[in-house]
């Protein structure tokens, strides 16, 4: 669970491998970085857009507690999540790879 960390009471950093032009979307935990699989292809930033409903989708999140830090135009991608209230990391691990 080292992709994921805690930056303050209600802000988290994960640390995300996008794999784009897949058959079906996945999400799995590798450790390092979460692999998440991606139906979209890396075109007019339509990859990003399917990651950010992905997780708002998992996380029950609205798209604006959503920050790209780094990697809006590469594979590897660190995602800040605010969320409005105080919530756990196994939370939020249990809900993204379910």
């Amino acid at each position: 669970m080292n992709f994921i960390k805690k930056k303050t009471e209600s802000t988290y950093i994960l640390n995300i491998l996008v794999k784009t032009n897949s058959r079906q979307q996945k999400v799995c935990n590798e450790g390092e970085f979460l692999l998440i699989s991606l139906k979209s292809k890396p075109e007019n930033n339509k990859a990003n857009k399917e990651l950010i409903r992905l997780i708002q989708k998992k996380l029950k999140i609205s798209s604006d507690q959503i920050y790209f830090i780094s990697g809006l135009k590469n594979r590897h991608k660190t995602i800040q999540i605010k969320f409005k209230d105080n919530t756990n990391l196994e939370e939020i691990n249990k809900n993204l790879l379910t």
